[in-house]
């Protein structure tokens, strides 16, 4: 390991750059898919299933855009990783939420 560390100088600023477009396109299509999900949960029975699942995928493609803004424009490419799996994290739980309240009213 430390023939590596030696070998690739991960401190250099193309390592940050690399780090921060496999955050935006790896990162940003999870954050993307999950606010999908989330969306559809929320939006179900509000305006139908089919509906809810198309506003979904619709605002999929800001949700990307943003997030993949966002992640060049924050300080490190740490918080940027940071930042994207606490918001994965949190639509997930708030999907796993949804999913456990839905199936009992029902």
């Amino acid at each position: 390991m430390p023939f590596f560390i030696h070998k690739f100088n991960f401190n250099n600023t193309r390592w940050h750059v690399f780090s921060r477009i496999i955050a935006a396109v790896f990162g940003g299509y999870a954050l993307a898919t999950s606010s999908s999900i989330l969306l559809a949960k929320l939006l179900g029975d509000v305006v139908g299933h089919y509906q809810a699942i198309h506003i979904g995928l619709m605002l999929t493609f800001l949700t990307y855009a943003c997030a993949t803004m966002w992640v060049f424009s924050v300080v490190s490419a740490k918080s940027a990783w940071f930042g994207l799996l606490k918001l994965n994290a949190i639509f997930a739980v708030l999907v796993l939420l949804l999913m456990q309240f839905t199936e009992m009213s029902s």
